[in-house]
């Protein structure tokens, strides 16, 4: 089911550094000092959509890694985009903050 602007915006409140952009919901790290680590990022990425069964637009540039979650069956955002989001910030605060 397909979720409001509103409610969508409220889940975003909670989650860290996702912005909805075009219907998506859009987050991009920055490269900084890790750009050695962007490989590993975007394969703890991949695992954590391969093990959701629901998988982003990952696009890997110079200047860091953008994540953008859409459900493509829906023709926007559901639960299930917010859910991987939520997933997804939880296995990253760790490898982008490891004194977490």
């Amino acid at each position: 089911m397909l979720l409001t602007k509103k409610i969508i915006l409220d889940e975003l409140n909670n989650l860290i550094d996702w912005k909805f952009i075009d219907s998506k919901i859009v987050k991009f790290i920055e490269r900084g000092g890790r750009g050695k680590h962007l490989g590993y990022l975007v394969k703890e990425i991949w695992d954590a959509a391969e093990k959701a069964d629901h998988h982003p637009d990952i696009l890997l540039t110079y200047s860091g890694i953008k994540i953008t979650l859409f459900t493509h069956d829906e023709s926007g955002i559901t639960s299930k985009d917010i859910e991987f989001a939520r997933e997804l910030d939880e296995r990253l605060k760790y490898i982008l903050n490891p004194e977490n």
